[in-house]
């Protein structure tokens, strides 16, 4: 049986220029993604299996004997991170799944982690939300 992987509740992401920036609203952490990590990301975003990210990328980019080892380190660096957590099995993915590819060359993908606006992250006061009184309301 396959796990399957969706990213976070409290992770907010953006992709810009082919990067994902991805933000941890819990820890203010943010992370970078890059090389073929923005398309195992938005596989991700509809919920995906080890296998079908593989898949996927192989389809995309050929059979490409370095696929399967990167897909399982990033996975395990996004589920270390907390940026991605386990899920039920989402329907609706299988179109992005098939996607073939058109002669692009396959990427490793890349995975970053910055502390350095922590701090900035956590004073944001939507941090402070009472969800009973809603915002902006501080917390008591």
């Amino acid at each position: 049986m396959s796990e399957y992987f969706r990213i976070g509740p409290e992770i907010v992401h953006e992709t810009v220029d082919g990067e994902v920036i991805a933000i941890d609203l819990d820890n203010g952490s943010y992370y970078s993604l890059a090389g073929s990590g923005p398309l195992v990301w938005e596989l991700l975003a509809g919920g995906a299996s080890e296998a079908e990210l593989r898949d996927a990328l192989a389809a995309r980019f050929g059979a490409i004997e370095a696929i399967a080892g990167d897909v399982s380190v990033l996975l395990g660096q996004l589920r270390e991170s907390g940026l991605i957590v386990e899920a039920e099995r989402e329907a609706g993915n299988a179109a992005l799944m098939a996607k073939a590819g058109d002669g692009e060359a396959y990427e490793t993908p890349r995975f970053e982690r910055y502390t350095d606006m922590k701090d900035y992250f956590l004073l944001d006061p939507i941090h402070e939300v009472d969800s009973a009184g809603g915002w902006p309301r501080p917390a008591a």
